[in-house]
């Protein structure tokens, strides 16, 4: 790919025109120069040599010596030392909300994102926590990142063994794919789970030998009852729950983040954040299905997709399916490992019932409302199509911005569909790595290699975003830029190395792409004049490395409209 570098010839109408975006008499907020500047606009890489910043946005991009022009006595100049600057990172899809009560849960994730590379190792773990903790019988302990496709020998976590481990406190165990929880006898107790309880139209309950005792595990709709009774932080620490979990975007390089799946509480917790001013990084949430009914209520469809105090409701979420790794993904052809609990000849179904989905996806059509719908397995995706169909009416192509999301094992005839209907793909690369092994075991290794097709949506003339889904996999960008232009499995070697691209392309993804996606492209995504001067200063340049060296890449700094919001210790 040819990289083309932005010289200052030809700016100086730019520089000429700065006043009326600031940089006048008084001279610019912010002046970087000192390495190069990826400006992330067009096809290939481009680069220049200094930006000007101004009350928030940027005001010139182009050569130093113009630049400098616009220096006064109040001007910051940032030399960045030979390090990268770039657009702030735009995260398509993760669930902020859980990043307010990340620091009270405990990782008992499998390496290399947590500790625990077995049940026993779980259970030390959440010992270990619970002393750090200080905790009091009765008292709630929650860890997250279970995985029963890790264990050794097929030894799985269970409620009897987390009873054994924890007699006197309830304690649950978020899955990996946070599509559901392993819990203790008394955490069944708390959160309204009995012996002999149905399982829920959409949802997966393991039960014990007599078909009627709980096993411990309950996925999809069987895990709300829980999920929406989970403690979140009280009013008076909200803020600064807030201002932690953001600190973790930050730190990755995030300046827009968003909240995939918001029930009713945790909104109204957003809502008085941003009403406290308590966000300075832009969140985006997306009320989740079950609950938009009562939401809409008090929050009608006007008062979406605008920012107040960096927070907005963007639009609805629907989920046709579950996880691929869970086992709960809806495909047209079983699983070869049959389903959670065993089940032969398992394909996974609707992960919500499908009226449900019609009706939500009808109104929200109806409302001009943008619609982003979680479907991973190949039916699901099917399922979307149809939906999308049925609601569109007679302008199935019109520029809704809907959102397909995960679309993990999307066929090569579904992504000819989505660029006839324009539907964007947000992937998640980071699952060849996190998750491969497993879907080649789940789906066989040729499903498995056409997993976030990156290079065959961009072929299709698709806009593809990429996403980490935290904290399903940790906030790392750059993990998930390596991830695209890698593809590598846990186990070593490389998942679907035909759908490998290129660092450029893996950076659109997490930037103008994204922008794209949230209807914020002209505000967000490259470095242009007019836009705001949402950046992050990276250790080395992606585009530049070894591609396995990319996630080794760092960092330094990162600035929402001009403001230094992380600085790397």
């Amino acid at each position: 790919m040819r990289t083309r570098f932005l010289v200052s010839a030809g700016l100086a109408a730019g520089l000429a025109g700065c006043s009326a975006l600031g940089g006048g008499e008084d001279g610019a907020d912010l002046i970087i120069h000192g390495g190069p500047i990826l400006t992330m606009e067009g096809e290939a890489p481009a680069y220049a040599e200094a930006v000007v910043v101004d009350e928030g946005k940027i005001v010139f991009v182009g050569g130093k010596t113009e630049a400098m022009q616009m220096k006064a006595d109040g001007t910051e100049v940032k030399d960045l030392g030979g390090k990268l600057l770039m657009p702030g990172f735009i995260d398509p899809h993760s669930h902020f909300i859980d990043s307010l009560v990340l620091g009270d849960r405990i990782n008992v994730s499998a390496p290399p994102a947590g500790p625990a590379k077995d049940a026993e190792a779980i259970i030390a773990e959440l010992k270990k926590g619970a002393a750090a903790k200080g905790l009091k019988p009765g008292e709630l302990l929650l860890g997250y990142g279970y995985d029963e496709n890790l264990m050794p020998g097929g030894k799985v976590l269970d409620r009897d063994m987390l009873d054994a481990a924890f007699p006197d406190n309830p304690v649950g165990i978020v899955h990996v794919s946070m599509h559901g929880a392993v819990m203790n006898s008394r955490a069944m107790e708390k959160f309204g789970y009995t012996d002999g309880m149905p399982t829920p139209e959409g949802g997966v309950i393991l039960r014990k030998a007599d078909g009627k005792s709980l096993q411990g595990l309950v996925m999809e709709t069987a895990y709300i009852p829980m999920i929406t009774k989970l403690p979140i932080p009280t009013e008076v620490d909200e803020v600064e729950a807030a201002r932690k979990g953001q600190m973790i975007y930050a730190a990755a390089g995030v300046t827009t983040a968003q909240e995939g799946a918001t029930h009713i509480a945790p909104l109204a917790q957003l809502k008085r954040i941003a009403a406290k001013e308590g966000f300075f990084i832009d969140v985006v949430a997306y009320p989740f299905v079950t609950d938009l009914e009562a939401i809409v209520k008090d929050n009608p469809p006007e008062t979406f997709g605008s920012y107040n105090n960096r927070f907005k409701i963007g639009g609805c979420k629907i989920t046709a399916d579950g996880s691929p790794q869970g086992r709960t993904a809806w495909f047209k052809t079983p699983y070869r490992q049959g389903g959670p609990a065993g089940e032969a000849d398992y394909t996974g179904g609707p992960g919500i019932p499908p009226d449900l989905m019609k009706k939500w996806v009808q109104y929200c059509y109806d409302n001009d409302l943008q619609v982003m719908v979680h479907a991973n397995g190949d039916a699901a995706i099917d399922f979307m199509l149809e939906l999308h169909r049925g609601a569109a009416g007679d302008d199935p192509a019109k520029d809704r911005r809907t959102v397909c999301i995960h679309c993990q094992f999307i066929r090569p005839d579904q992504l000819a569909e989505f660029a006839k209907l324009n539907l964007i793909p947000a992937l998640f690369t980071d699952h060849t790595f996190f998750f491969g092994d497993t879907h080649v075991a789940n789906r066989g290794i040729a499903q498995a290699s056409f997993i976030s097709p990156m290079k065959a949506a961009m072929a299709a003339g698709l806009k593809p975003t990429n996403h980490t889904d935290a904290f399903v996999v940790p906030v790392s960008q750059t993990l998930t830029v390596w991830t695209a232009v890698n593809r590598p499995r846990r186990s070593g070697g490389t998942l679907g190395e035909d759908q490998r691209i290129t660092p450029y392309q893996a950076l659109q993804a997490i930037t103008v792409n994204a922008a794209y996606q949230y209807r914020e492209e002209v505000t967000k995504g490259s470095l242009a004049r007019g836009k705001l001067a949402d950046m992050v200063i990276l250790s080395a340049d992606p585009n530049a490395v070894d591609p396995m060296a990319i996630r080794d890449i760092e960092v330094i700094e990162t600035i929402k409209e001009g403001r230094t919001i992380y600085r790397r210790p």
